[in-house]
């Protein structure tokens, strides 16, 4: 019976797998009880049967993910070139591999023999048509990784595979993930110092402005040290043109126990917070306090707009017509509202606040710590995304207006001018904890326009004589350990 259900697969003969159904309902479900075992889906892929791998899948969705004696799924059989195998053929294994993926896209990330998956199968077979289908339909299959740490770009390197390396390149770049470019393998190489240990010039090209140039591997080494050992000029010159350094020159940087025993920095504290901060609050939490500091920030800034009391209208005593005439007269152009009415004993300027000196100060005060406070709210809670980061700065520039306007309608007095200057200094320091945090954040490759802020700042410190810039990487280094201790 396994012999001809074998023969029925390799033919395709669909009216033959039923008949053979027929004669033992449970031949197909026997194939479940071994561990590993070469399905008739195995066959069917391998020799590009469409329609009978399809009906299989149909009846027996779990073939899919069953692996064969040589580690191999079925999706892995309909990748994998055979010696001398004809064009037709393989054209049907293909069809056959596409079809797969559509009835289930999660059999891409299946690992075989390796921890291979048939994304790391399309690379190695330079397979451009199934690499790319395989990517738009599974993106996360580029995050799998064989046995050695290897991810698909290591493999398209490592076997000189440069049409499966450029279709990867493609895709990483519109997928915003050129971080797996930085990704290491078992001895911490990235792809950078396997194409310059392969000594692959134009790979080297390639990646020299994708990645960091200076990384590290498990024998310390740099990707310009290799090319040094390796006495091939031409990838050191490009090496170093683009900021390659050897690992002689670079800072050494604390381990992780260190870390953990050294005192917590002044910067490592409020990103700890934050992290926390964002780990605990849910997306409905967000929302609610948004809700409720826009309120208080709407209120507070109408309460400047309409002061109880309102304002003294165009027929007070003295106008601001008047006012400025004054000023050009006497050549006084910081003339305020105080001197004005002592000089001239008038008790009303239009424009200005009715309620008397004190109590408006007690008003003011109150109004401008409930917008400050509540504006820095706004500033922590909103995401740190490149697109929110207008709204940070729309709302500098309405704290502007508001401390501006509080200037026009009041007589600035000591305590006045005393409060305006704190706030700026607190709005100042908030929107600046933001930016900081926006830099770091880069370090951390949480958000897709953040790998290329890292990339570029990092390459760039290289380039600068390495004593001026030393502080400055171990600072980011250590922030870098602690985002990764903190979000644990």
């Amino acid at each position: 019976m396994e012999e001809a259900l074998k023969a029925a697969s390799g033919e395709g003969n669909i009216d033959a797998l039923y008949k053979l159904i027929e004669k033992d309902p449970e031949i197909l479900d026997s194939f479940n009880k071994v561990q590993f075992v070469h399905t008739p889906l195995h066959e069917a892929a391998k020799a590009g049967q469409v329609d009978f791998a399809i009906e299989l899948m149909t009846l027996m969705p779990s073939f899919g993910r069953k692996l064969n004696p040589q580690g191999l799924s079925p999706l892995h059989g309909a990748i994998i070139d055979e010696a001398d195998e004809p064009e037709e053929r393989r054209r049907r294994k293909n069809e056959t591999a596409l079809a797969l993926i559509k009835l289930d896209a999660e059999l891409i990330r299946v690992k075989g023999r390796e921890r291979m998956t048939a994304l790391h199968h399309a690379v190695k077979e330079n397979n451009l048509e199934l690499l790319a289908e395989f990517l738009c339909v599974c993106p996360n299959a580029i995050d799998d990784l064989t046995n050695k740490f290897q991810s698909a770009v290591h493999i398209a390197v490592k076997e000189r595979k440069l049409e499966a390396l450029d279709v990867l390149l493609g895709w990483l770049l519109r997928r915003n993930r050129e971080d797996v470019l930085g990704f290491k393998d078992e001895h911490r190489n990235t792809a950078l110092h396997i194409a310059v240990e392969t000594e692959q010039a134009e790979v080297v090209k390639k990646l020299i402005h994708k990645v960091k140039t200076n990384s590290l591997n498990s024998k310390n080494l740099t990707a310009l040290d290799i090319a040094v050992q390796k006495q091939n000029l031409q990838i050191k010159e490009i090496l170093q043109r683009g900021g390659g350094r050897s690992a002689a020159l670079i800072p050494p940087m604390e381990v992780l126990p260190q870390f953990l025993r050294s005192r917590e920095g002044f910067a490592e504290r409020p990103l700890r917070l934050l992290i926390y901060m964002e780990k605990e609050m849910s997306f409905d939490m967000r929302n609610v306090i948004l809700v409720v500091a826009v309120l208080i920030v709407t209120a507070a800034f109408q309460g400047i707009l309409q002061p109880p009391g309102g304002f003294w209208q165009g027929n007070a005593e003295i106008t601001n017509q008047t006012v400025s005439r004054i000023n050009s007269a006497n050549n006084r152009a910081n003339l305020d509202v105080y001197d004005l009415r002592k000089q001239f004993q008038a008790k009303q300027v239009a424009g200005k606040v009715v309620m008397s000196y004190h109590n408006f100060n007690e008003f003011i005060a109150g109004n401008t710590v409930a917008f400050v406070f509540a504006t820095m709210v706004i500033f922590s809670v909103l995401p740190g995304r490149p697109y929110i980061l207008g709204l940070h700065i729309s709302l500098v520039f309405l704290t502007y207006s508001y401390l501006n306007a509080i200037q026009i309608i009041a007589e600035l007095s000591k305590s006045t001018k005393f409060l305006i200057i704190i706030s700026w200094f607190v709005i100042s320091v908030a929107f600046g904890v933001r930016i900081f945090l926006f830099i770091a954040k880069a370090l951390f490759y949480d958000a897709w326009w953040l790998p290329r802020l890292s990339l570029l700042a990092t390459n760039s410190l290289y380039q600068i004589p390495i004593k001026g810039v030393e502080r400055i990487i171990q600072f980011g280094y250590r922030l870098k350990m602690q985002h990764r201790v903190s979000r644990l």
